[in-house]
């Protein structure tokens, strides 16, 4: 690439916007991190359709989910910034990947095999009942496949690591732009600081809540008639779901970083995480729906625990460990 060429990407753009190159015909000259994770994720995205429609399970992507991410954000690095980002993204991608290995995810040497997700399975056989009952259709199951499983969340996974784009565009603009942008810089600031806190303290308590439903779960499955059929102890007494909530906090944290790169706290890269949430609030939903169907004394946690955010004021009153006691000995 020309540093003419340089010029009409980097230095012609309103930043932090997608480079007006990414939408033009002058495409393999231009190729840059936008076009190949672009092509990377539809690439993915028809495999998983094609693997999952061929071996009947509908996980494809969830064995990718932990991996995908960091493999973009390593498509970007150029300087200090787009390479602590990729640094963090490993750190996030070895201990979620090594999760659900543990837990039966993946199998060798055929990788296409592995525990499917269970909420597949009940989705499949209405068991929900109204508008779900639609996918009990094999076809309406098909285009469900198509658009929400293989396209749809292959590109949240590109659009969650969307910041190591704005990141990206921040390096080469300092680069190439020093004429028109003479004051713009792409170095680390406290922004960066602060995002990579965030980011560490959000991944140790998603470690430290993963392991304990761990834990709990292969106690669980030793006992033939399990006195409690779901966790409620540690950081479960909290929240009801403490790694989803980490895990929407740890790619708000990574979104930190397009703000510390274009100097702006808002930019495109933002709607990552705003979709990332939104899928939560349908997953856990889902998840809850199952959970209180299949045990009564749920409805009850569920009304003691918040299902994200802590009820700060019920903690440090202890009203919510008082009543969370009630409900084990109700148990017992």
């Amino acid at each position: 690439m020309s540093m003419m060429e340089n010029d009409s990407l980097f230095c012609n753009n309103e930043f932090p916007s997608v480079p007006s190159s990414f939408l033009t015909d002058n495409f393999i000259s231009t190729l840059t991190p936008y076009h190949i994770t672009a092509i990377t994720c539809h690439a993915i995205a028809f495999i998983t359709f094609t693997v999952s429609t061929l071996t009947g399970n509908l996980s494809q992507v969830d064995k990718l989910w932990s991996i995908l991410p960091c493999v973009y954000a390593w498509m970007c690095v150029v300087d200090s910034r787009t390479k602590l980002m990729a640094i963090l993204s490993t750190l996030w991608s070895v201990r979620l990947t090594y999760n659900f290995y543990r837990r039966g995810g993946y199998t060798w040497p055929k990788v296409w095999l592995g525990e499917e997700d269970y909420r597949w399975s009940i989705l499949r056989q209405g068991k929900l009942g109204g508008v779900w009952s639609l996918l009990t259709n094999k076809w309406v199951m098909v285009v469900f496949n198509v658009v929400f499983i293989s396209l749809m969340q292959n590109w949240l996974l590109l659009w969650i690591a969307t910041p190591s784009l704005v990141a990206w565009s921040a390096a080469m603009r300092a680069k190439h732009c020093t004429e028109q942008y003479p004051d713009f810089s792409a170095a680390l600031n406290a922004y960066d600081a602060l995002a990579s806190i965030l980011f560490l303290t959000s991944l140790v308590i998603e470690t430290i809540a993963d392991n304990q439903q761990y834990k709990f779960q292969s106690k669980k499955s030793l006992q033939k008639q399990p006195k409690d059929h779901f966790c409620t102890t540690g950081l479960f007494s909290i929240v009801r779901k403490p790694n989803y909530a980490a895990e929407q906090f740890i790619w708000f944290s990574f979104y930190i970083f397009s703000a510390a790169a274009s100097s702006s706290f808002w930019n495109w890269s933002g709607g990552g995480i705003i979709s990332l949430v939104i899928l939560f609030q349908g997953s856990g939903w889902l998840t809850e729906q199952i959970t209180s169907a299949k045990y009564p004394e749920y409805v009850e946690y569920q009304r003691v625990v918040p299902l994200y955010v802590p009820n700060v004021f019920a903690l440090i009153s202890g009203k919510q460990s008082k009543e969370l006691a009630v409900l084990k000995n109700k148990r017992i």
